[in-house]
């Protein structure tokens, strides 16, 4: 499928509707007093005089704390749990105030809203509203936050562990102790903001006639939003909407409820008529959630051939003052650690820990990018203290295509086997070096025309997707023989107007031009999950192909009735019912839904209308794979780093929009390269961000990313009936890794490492004056 994306000429034309957009009659605006400091004792906040605002206390009894979500893959804890022995797992959830009552643990935390006629009202209020606080000290270090005399973020807990969590197989002990070389390295992956195009945004407004409830919201998850409004607003779900309009991207910063949302609506409930929020940049940077932040201290096996023996793992999350998805994160990048390799024997211990920062959660990526780093920097580590090409090292540990379905020995984090369904990560790894002209291994030194170092750096991942549990497709035909679909699934830029139109299409034997999407609105499908987790067209393309294959079906069997023909000699071509091998006998979608009308000549005591609802439940995920190669040059007088070109092979099944996949793959790749390059939430030690606004946050230009060439491998999975993957998440997992492992190839002969990223010229500057002394 190769047409243009349907939705761009109305974004490009500027008919988008973003939750800023949303002008409603008699509309007030909201405004959020946000801690200064990192952590303190909240003594008193002084609302001014004619000042419209509500703090904490107020909010105590008549709304409930933010609890723990089942968004995303939260639903599954209770599984992973029984999974695990006791001693293997325990999570730690804190109900936390809406608005802080007598603590506050991050800068940005929120203390009061206040409301006004205008936004600059608003936030002119918000500026005006004292604050009494008494300073904690701040802990911003997650070994210190370890420590028995560390401060506590909560003072019930007995430490700063929000997590623990450990998984393996095989015989670790024997694995070392019989390896013929042991590699050892300590490995960290940088704090990330998420940064997306559009902030977060809340309107909401309440219709006292009907008692309806509708949230306009910057949201990934309508569905569960509607959930969680619910059970904190204790209103009739059914008597709630959430709509999120047009979304300037997610990347996973929108996945789970914040405490703005359920306020607005809880105001709007309390106020009558509509209030407005729209999330300020600098705000953004510091009350949403951020990313990433894990430090592992990994140990690699392997014997006389290079052949791996074990992996051992000990990783800590910096999982700031909350850990909204709890498992998620840190059981990702456990469960992905041993990636396309062989591994007989692994032993990985995760410790997610609170401090004084931003709640950390899933970017896009979500804990793959973390475990991607840590396995490709130290087999590449291995590779040059054995003296073996890092090329050939890998060749040597890739499972191979007549080893699928392959089982890991782990379960995934919904609580099955873990087993990578399909896949041919051999021929993927060699479709990557095929295209970099890689053909006898990496030669790293060599310099380009301006004396810069030139090295070459690989990296390869799988990428569990499709996760559940599950989610909804509504297909109708209307009278006029257009088709409608509804899905659970909402867009923030992925072209899903134009994807699910043509799953549709085909299924049911329409005309793509005149089927219709719907998604991310709670009133056009009962149940829904959501877009996260690179699960949108395997879960909800599923579902729409399902619900658009029993219509169609229900449709060749009553048209075979009355034309007195059997259903194989019917089909549906370009709108309309005919006869195979005698098109001029046809029946358009709109006589059928006529037919199908209460009373109609089809219906033969049928249920009336031509309408289908399917929620398809994938039974795990299916996994998608590939290969990364960087190419960069490294300015050894400043420290920085230029990625000269870039190769992608990856393999997610069959394709539903070459053009599509490609965009997604290149934008995560972008991504990625801000990850590996600049990317980073800085703090000081008192907790106080230092780069919360794009003013000092760097994100990636065009003139940082290179042209990239991307290759795809097509191996279809069992798992769904369309045979697909996602690819979502898939660009920006491995960029990091493949970059770190590039700069340090270039600069092997001056014995640099590259531990950590981003390799921001500062950092790589000071290794390279390390290396010189």
């Amino acid at each position: 499928m190769r047409q243009l994306r349907r939705e761009d000429s109305r974004l490009l034309r500027g008919g988008g509707r973003y939750v800023a957009d949303i002008d409603l009659p008699s509309m007030r605006f909201a405004a959020f007093v946000r801690s200064p400091v990192a952590h303190a004792d909240l003594i008193g906040v002084e609302l001014p005089p004619g000042v419209d605002g509500w703090i904490g206390q107020d909010l105590i009894g008549r709304i409930d704390t933010m609890a723990p979500n089942e968004a995303d893959g939260g639903v599954y804890q209770d599984k992973l749990l029984e999974s695990l022995d006791d001693d293997r797992l325990f999570v730690r959830h804190e109900g936390r105030p809406l608005l802080a009552v007598d603590r506050v643990r991050h800068v940005g935390d929120p203390i009061a809203v206040v409301i006004a006629d205008t936004p600059y009202g608003a936030a002119d209020a918000a500026d005006r509203v004292g604050l009494e606080l008494e300073s904690r000290p701040a802990v911003v270090d997650p070994f210190a936050a370890l420590a028995d005399d560390a401060p506590r973020l909560y003072d019930h807990w007995p430490d700063n562990r929000s997590l623990f969590v450990a998984a393996g197989f095989g015989d670790i002990g024997a694995a070392f102790a019989d390896a013929a070389h042991v590699s050892r390295r300590r490995l960290h992956s940088g704090r990330l903001a998420c940064h997306p195009m559009e902030p977060r945004g809340v309107v909401a407004q309440h219709d006292p006639r009907t008692d309806l409830l509708t949230v306009w919201s910057s949201t990934q998850i309508p569905h569960p939003l509607r959930t969680a409004l619910a059970k904190a607003l204790g209103h009739p779900s059914h008597r709630i909407r959430v709509v999120a309009p047009d979304v300037g991207g997610g990347f996973g910063v929108k996945a789970i409820p914040y405490a703005e949302e359920l306020i607005l609506a809880f105001l709007a409930l309390e106020l009558g008529g509509a209030l407005q929020w729209v999330e300020q940049r600098s705000e953004h940077g510091l009350a949403a959630i951020q990313s990433r932040d894990q430090i592992h201290d990994i140990e690699l096996a392997l014997d006389g051939d290079a052949r791996i023996l074990g992996v051992r793992d000990r990783f800590v999350v910096d999982s700031g003052a909350a850990n909204p998805l709890g498992v998620v994160q840190p059981y990702n990048t456990l469960a992905h650690l041993c990636g396309c390799y062989r591994v007989p024997a692994l032993d990985v211990e995760a410790t997610a820990v609170v401090t004084n920062k931003a709640p950390n959660s899933p970017y896009r990526g979500a804990g793959r990018p973390e475990a991607v780093f840590a396995m490709d920097r130290i087999l590449d580590v291995a590779a040059r203290e054995m003296g073996i090409d890092p090329v050939e090292l890998r060749r040597r540990n890739l499972i191979s295509a007549d080893e699928m379905p392959y089982s890991v020995g782990l379960n995934y984090r919904d609580g099955t086997a873990m087993t990578y369904d399909s896949g041919d990560f051999a021929g993927c790894f060699e479709a990557a070096m095929a295209m970099s002209e890689i053909s006898e291994g990496l030669r790293g030194g060599a310099r380009d025309e301006a004396g810069r170092l030139v090295g070459i750096g690989v990296s390869s991942y799988v990428e569990g997707t499709g996760v559940g549990p599950f989610e909804s497709a509504r297909v109708r035909v209307d009278e006029t023989g257009w088709v409608e679909v509804a899905t659970g699934a909402c867009s923030q830029g992925q072209g899903h107007e134009t994807v699910f139109a043509e799953v549709c299409a085909q299924a049911l034997g329409a005309d793509p031009a005149r089927v219709t999407v719907i998604g991310g609105d709670t009133a056009a499908v009962e149940f829904g999950w959501g877009t996260l987790a690179s699960r949108s067209a395997v879960v909800a393309g599923s579902a729409i192909h399902q619900a658009a294959t029993v219509l169609r079906n229900r449709i060749v069997d009553a048209v075979a009735e009355q034309w007195e023909v059997a259903p194989a000699d019917l089909c549906i071509r370009n709108g309309a019912v005919e006869v195979v091998g005698t098109p001029t006998r046809r029946m358009e979608l709109s006589e059928v839904a006529t037919g199908f009308a209460p009373g109609g000549v089809l219906t033969n005591g049928s249920r009336a209308g031509l309408e289908e609802l399917v929620c398809f439940e994938p039974p795990t995920v299916t996994f998608a794979a590939g290969v990364h190669v960087a190419r960069v040059a490294v300015d050894q007088s400043t420290g920085t780093v230029e990625v000269l070109d870039y190769v992608v092979a990856h393999d997610c099944g069959p394709l539903l929009s070459t053009m599509i996949v490609d965009g997604q793959i290149m934008g995560g790749v972008a991504q990625g390269i801000g990850a590996a390059l600049f990317e980073q939430a800085v703090y000081d030690a008192e907790g106080q961000p230092q780069n919360p606004s794009l003013a000092d946050y760097l994100v990636p230009d065009a003139a940082g990313v290179p042209e990239l060439a991307v290759a795809h491998l097509e191996t279809p999975s069992p798992l769904n009936p369309l045979g697909i993957k996602g690819v979502g998440e898939a660009g920006a997992i491995s960029p990091p890794a493949a970059v770190a492992n590039a700069i340090e190839d270039a600069l092997a002969g001056l014995g640099v490492e590259v531990n950590r990223v981003p390799v921001s010229p500062d950092y790589l500057f000071e290794q390279l004056q390390g290396a010189r002394t």
